[in-house]
């Protein structure tokens, strides 16, 4: 038996920390899950035509994106639930750690442990009250601390987290179960 239900289920979806700077060079953070890879090095957002990160977006052409984790995930979902519109200080409020970033004039919140530097290449109104937010990622900063001696990211024990919209809540993502792309099977 099955059953129709009134919700769009998309698993999983990363928790992004979205970083800008005003006109003012006030620097904005947001948490966005409309969001992932498009390309080898693309990402797309999608905001509510009233966030001001969105603004700030429009003015600057460039934004940083941070992974939210288990150990972020209380200041990422304030920075979820703080709106930059009605409290233009809940950065600072927040007690995050900010640098400009090297290659976008945008923040790195020295808190959250991989951040990708973006440059927006696209913009476009396409469903209603939405923009989505094409950009290309120029550069990857990572902390020291999760790369190995190989240069690999040791994504275990970051924790990222998803956001769970048919529970309202946020998720670990877990272990590795397999090997991508390396099935050995007669239906090749």
């Amino acid at each position: 038996m099955v059953k129709n239900i009134d919700k769009t289920i998309v698993q999983p979806l990363q928790v992004f920390m979205v970083g800008t700077y005003d006109e003012n060079g006030v620097a904005d953070v947001m948490n966005a899950a409309w969001a992932g890879q498009c390309g080898p090095k693309h990402i797309t957002v999608n905001f509510a035509l009233n966030r001001q990160t969105l603004r700030n977006i429009e003015v600057n052409k460039e934004f940083t994106i941070a992974y939210a984790t288990k150990d972020t995930l209380e200041v990422a979902d304030y920075f979820g639930m703080c709106s930059a519109s009605k409290n233009p200080d809940k950065v600072e409020k927040s007690g995050v750690s900010l640098r400009k970033a090297e290659n976008v004039n945008a923040p790195i919140v020295e808190d959250f442990p991989i951040t990708l530097e973006c440059k927006v290449i696209d913009m476009q109104e396409i469903v209603p009250q939405r923009c989505t937010v094409t950009a290309e990622v120029v550069n990857t900063v990572v902390s020291d601390d999760i790369i190995d001696d190989k240069g690999n990211i040791n994504t275990l024990d970051i924790e990222f987290i998803s956001y769970d919209g048919n529970k309202n809540v946020y998720r670990v993502l877990g272990d590795a179960v397999g090997k991508a792309f390396n099935i050995k099977s007669d239906l090749l």
